[in-house]
């Protein structure tokens, strides 16, 4: 029978260390991958240690942002209804429906030539189309016979055509923008529709009519710091963490993960565990130098007359002085000869 409280830590018990180990050793054992999120093949979500130092590094912005969307009332039991939020969801740039542009710079007019299948595919038509690029550009615009679009710029310079068209490609023409592509799933478990989104902009998503806002997620950390506050984004660092060392096997205990996600978020920003966050901004001179640029933060702390007064671990093991952990932790009250000498009371 286990006893009453087993599982509180010990005093002077290195947890730190324990939570860097627990999640570095199995990181040497695990393989470079990654894999296809279903419905999205543009989409391969970065898996194994990549993702690993990618979290703990505390990027700004993941390799491959992925939201899942749930969606409320009838919008998630209705396939049309779900079809719809999809639609009003789903990035589409300006690139994907133009098949080619021409650029006459003599007249300082662009041609988009249009691709007919993917305007059906996303239900728009050539005028909608000219319509927003009149109200982006504050140009003319015409739709001629054969469905492509004519833009009458204000300038005929080769420089600033080539730029306009340019940046004419990237412009969303519907969707949330930064929402990236998304599909339509299906749980098998509610029977419920939801939508997968290839892009962490939930802020936009949010304001779609049909998404439930309470169950929205991202595999974007800064992202749901942006929109939720650290307490969601400390969250999220530990579900990731956990979801991509389960994928490949590996069990590591969740408290040592919340200890890592707790000691990068606890000042109310995410800081990763490098030189640019928890291991630079060390007290000690000597663990900031023990973890990488020794040269610069041992001449630094001589140039400005920095004191160390080393009571950390890192710091005293390179000295060779006792660590404060476990039994260095405890100070020496009185001898045990001493403790002889007292007659006990009788």
């Amino acid at each position: 029978m286990a006893q009453k409280n087993s599982n509180i830590v010990e005093y002077g018990e290195p947890v730190g260390m324990l939570a860097a180990q627990s999640l570095g050793e199995p990181g040497t054992q695990m393989i470079l991958r990654a894999f296809h999120f279903a419905g999205i093949e543009s989409t391969i979500a970065t898996s194994g240690l990549p993702r690993i130092v990618e979290l703990v590094d505390a990027r700004k912005k993941p390799e491959t942002p992925i939201t899942f969307v749930y969606l409320t009332g009838e919008y998630k039991r209705n396939v049309g209804k779900a079809e719809q939020a999809l639609k009003r969801v789903s990035e589409v740039r300006m690139g994907s429906v133009v098949r080619r542009v021409l650029e006459n710079f003599s007249k300082g007019i662009i041609k988009l030539v249009l691709d007919t299948q993917v305007l059906k595919a996303n239900e728009l038509t050539p005028g909608q189309l000219a319509q927003k690029v009149a109200k982006k550009l504050e140009a003319r615009t015409k739709v001629d016979k054969d469905g492509n679009i004519l833009v009458k710029l204000k300038t005929k310079k080769l420089t600033e055509v080539r730029s306009i068209s340019v940046k004419l490609m990237k412009d969303v023409v519907q969707g949330v923008e930064g929402a990236g592509k998304a599909v339509l799933q299906k749980d098998a478990k509610t029977d419920e529709f939801y939508i997968i989104a290839a892009g962490s902009n939930i802020g936009g998503i949010m304001e779609i009519e049909g998404v439930d806002k309470s169950r929205i997620y991202t595999n974007d950390v800064f992202a749901m710091h942006r929109q939720f506050g650290i307490e969601a984004a400390r969250n999220t660092l530990v579900k990731e963490l956990d979801t991509t060392l389960r994928e490949q096997k590996i069990n590591v205990d969740k408290r040592h993960l919340m200890l890592i996600a707790d000691a990068m978020t606890y000042s109310g920003t995410i800081k990763g565990v490098g030189r640019h966050g928890l291991s630079g901004q060390k007290q000690s001179v000597f663990a900031k130098a023990a973890y990488e640029e020794t040269v610069k933060h041992l001449v630094n702390a001589a140039a400005f007359s920095e004191i160390d007064n080393m009571r950390g671990v890192t710091e005293n093991i390179l000295v060779g002085k006792q660590i404060p952990l476990g039994t260095g932790s405890v100070r020496l009250a009185i001898k045990k000869e001493d403790m002889q000498k007292v007659k006990p009371k009788k």
